[in-house]
């Protein structure tokens, strides 16, 4: 324990000089177990983003790493400025007021959306817009969005079409949900929208949608280096990064940071996830609501677009700091996400259970995991295979591996009901939440706001160092603060990490779906997926590390520092419908887009 920050106390209470005069108690048996912590002062939440973990990632504990957390969870969450009219991206207004929920859109909303820094026409001469071409110049980040897909597809400039009926826009909608599964793995769908009349056209209106986004830090780092294009001869300064940093893993020694993808301190990225609400049954005022672009099949079978609005249920944060070069990744969840067959809650805002969900497993079919080196599986255990009746559930549909001969490694063919979490939020957790909830509270009573949505929103979970899985600490530990809990190395939000792989997600992804800690083609259950720089520079310390924080470890393995973001153009060629992944072929789809990009492998 660092008694700079936490000192023993005589009861199981912790000390924190982080916060001042802040206490934690904990006292798992009880339901009085709060953190006390006295409100913010009105005008004490900050439109900044914390640069670092307090004292730095190595040495941070549970308390440091889901206060940085929070404290960047608020500054992107404040609104956006704008001068003469124009929103200026990824800048925070400091006169405005945080949690209003009238206020124009969010510094996270305006970051570029990955078709903004890596244009579907994936061509040297069309840089992401704003950027002149053929030059290094990053100007032009605050331009408003344009989406520009495959011009083979949509035509010169490679702009989606609107669907027929759609109104014509001033500009495209920030939020620009162009994925409707995850990674193709999986769809998510929220039951408590099956059956109701869509608000908009939507043909599949329990599905939740998603979108990434990165900030100016990698998009001028993206520019600078003319990373936004691929090729397929492996001559593109990507691709030529990338061959160099796998050289350099083969031969167990890190190639110059100046010569494969490295992304600088302060690089953000974002993953959010999105669904319409039920008028009249749910309350928009416990959600953050935004004007949405999404995506169906239109007249002639390509996509087009219709705008509407919808309500933000997850969102992802992983940010690059001086003393976390493995990224530092947390997620968020809207607090009304898990629900009992008949709509209550699970959990209360601050993740702790109110009710005993309905069955004993998380899911419905319980679900049973082996690995292996050639074929691990995941499978239904018990009754019937599917859950028929999902009602007011969360529920998931595992889509089929994109190899024909490969079989599958997940429950393909029916609804997988989300019961609860795999891995409950912890007490510690629980108790920074109530207390920034009392501080957002404060905040805006001082600031004259009656609520603000931002009241039912969590943090689930942080990852602040890689560790191995032999270092996870069970649940019955007395160290109730240390950041290696089970529940962080298998860090899942459960509507964005939706099915069993990302969920309990550990090594890589196999080809059949199902992850597995055996690397390809290989007999010992040895494969990493983060390797950290040591000091000398001369070598790796490398990890198998689970969660988010291990899924993007293996975007890192690819040649692309953690992001999935990076060289994606190859998947962008046009936005995702909700047609193709109900089809057998979804994963077909989605693997046949990915290897158009040659030096980057599915992990």
């Amino acid at each position: 324990m660092k008694t700079a920050r936490f000192v023993a106390c005589a009861l199981p209470l912790l000390c924190s000089t982080a916060a001042l005069a802040q206490t934690i108690t904990y006292a798992p048996d009880t339901a009085s177990s709060l953190v006390m912590m006295p409100p913010l002062q009105a005008n004490s939440l900050s439109p900044t983003p914390p640069a670092d973990v307090s004292g730095g990632a190595p040495q941070a504990n549970l308390v440091d790493a889901a206060y940085f957390a929070w404290e960047e969870f608020i500054a992107l969450n404040w609104p956006a400025l704008k001068q003469n009219g124009r929103v200026v991206r990824d800048t925070p207004d400091p006169a405005a007021t945080f949690g209003d929920p009238k206020a124009g859109p969010l510094v996270w909303e305006t970051y570029r959306h990955k078709i903004e820094i890596f244009p579907g026409s994936n061509s040297p001469n069309d840089p992401p817009h704003g950027v002149p071409p053929g030059t290094n110049d990053p100007w032009g980040y605050s331009a408003p969005p344009s989406y520009v897909y495959s011009p083979a597809i949509f035509g010169a400039g490679g702009q989606v079409p609107a669907c027929p009926g759609q109104p014509a826009v001033a500009q495209p909608a920030w939020i620009n949900l162009d994925e409707t599964s995850q990674i193709g793995l999986a769809t998510m769908h929220a039951g408590i929208l099956d059956g109701a009349p869509p608000a908009s056209p939507n043909s599949a209106p329990s599905l939740i949608r998603y979108l990434a986004k990165a900030n100016q830090t990698e998009f001028d780092y993206v520019v600078t280096n003319r990373l936004w294009y691929v090729g397929t001869d492996g001559t593109t300064p990507l691709e030529q990064r990338i061959a160099t940093w796998k050289a350099g893993l083969a031969a167990g020694r890190p190639a110059p940071e100046n010569q494969v993808v490295t992304l600088p301190a302060g690089t953000i990225e974002v993953k959010s996830a999105w669904r319409p609400l039920v008028a009249g049954k749910e309350d928009s005022t416990r959600y953050h609501t935004n004007t949405v672009r999404y995506y169906e099949s239109g007249p002639a079978g390509t996509p087009c677009w219709w705008e509407a609005e919808w309500a933000l249920v997850a969102l992802h944060i992983i940010q690059k700091t001086p003393s976390a070069p493995h990224f530092i990744f947390a997620t968020f969840e809207q607090a009304d996400n898990i629900l009992q067959p008949d709509g209550t809650p699970i959990e209360d805002a601050s993740g702790k259970i109110v009710q005993q969900p309905v069955g004993a497993t998380p899911t419905t079919p319980y679900l049973a995991y082996q690995d292996n080196p050639t074929h691990p599986f995941v499978v239904p255990l018990g009754g019937d295979q599917f859950c028929n009746t999902p009602q007011n559930r969360l529920y998931f549909q595992e889509l089929p591996p994109g190899d024909p001969s490969v079989q599958p490694g997940t429950p393909v063919g029916g609804n997988l009901c989300v019961n609860t979490r795999y891995e409950p939020i912890n007490y510690t957790l629980q108790q920074i939440n109530t207390n920034f909830q009392n501080s957002i509270r404060s905040y805006i009573a001082n600031k004259g706001l009656s609520s603000t949505p931002w009241l039912n929103y969590k943090l689930v979970n942080v990852q602040v160092v890689p560790f191995n899985r032999s270092e996870a600490l069970p649940y019955n530990n007395t160290n109730f603060v240390s950041p290696k809990l089970r529940s962080a190395f298998y860090q899942a939000n459960i509507t964005v990490e939706t099915d069993y792989t990302l969920q309990q997600f550990n090594g890589r992804i196999a080809a059949d779906n199902a992850p597995t800690t055996y690397p390809e083609g290989g007999t010992q259950q040895n494969f990493q997926n983060v390797y950290i720089r040591n000091q000398n520079n001369t070598s790796f310390t490398t990890y198998q590390m689970g969660g988010c924080m291990g899924c993007h470890g293996n975007a890192q393995v690819g040649g692309t520092d953690f992001s999935f973001i990076i060289g994606g153009n190859p998947l962008s060629l046009k936005p995702d419908t909700p047609e193709p992944e109900s089809a057998a072929d979804a994963r077909a789809f989605y693997t046949d887009r990915l290897s158009r990009l040659p030096s980057f492998k599915h992990p």
